[in-house]
């Protein structure tokens, strides 16, 4: 038999383990033809990375997953994606794909967070999100 007292933190082991997770997949496309991937060779001017965001609350988006450019990306890449693990919270959930790019100074700039967004309902069975 489980105390009473043991309940809680059983709860808050199971929100913490990630055992109540989603699996969510978010895929996008970019061209690269305007401004390349970032590699050896061109140390700037070029996209660096994109981030998965919760932008839920656009006053304090939650950073997901950190995206990698595909290996020899050059022009128009499609299904470009991720999948990781969401949640609780669950619901409807804004996700959120920006580019992050170096500029010619190698500062980091980051694209609209509204060009690729998109609302989806998150279930604690199962998620999917296609920005």
């Amino acid at each position: 038999m489980v105390s009473a007292g043991v309940l809680p933190l059983l709860a808050v082991l199971l929100f913490y383990s990630g055992a109540l997770a989603a699996r969510v997949t978010v895929s996008w496309s970019y061209d690269y033809t305007r401004q390349p991937a970032c590699s050896a060779d061109r140390p700037n001017n070029c996209i660096d990375h994109f981030e998965i965001l919760d932008y839920t609350d656009s006053q304090h988006p939650k950073l997901l997953s950190s995206v990698p450019n595909p290996p020899n990306a050059a022009g128009k890449v499609d299904n470009i994606s991720n999948e990781f693990s969401y949640g609780p919270p669950f619901g409807k959930r804004t996700i959120v794909v920006e580019a992050v790019a170096r500029d010619e100074n190698g500062a980091i700039t980051t694209s609209n967070p509204y060009a690729a967004r998109k609302d989806v309902e998150i279930l604690h069975t199962a998620g999917a999100a296609n920005p």
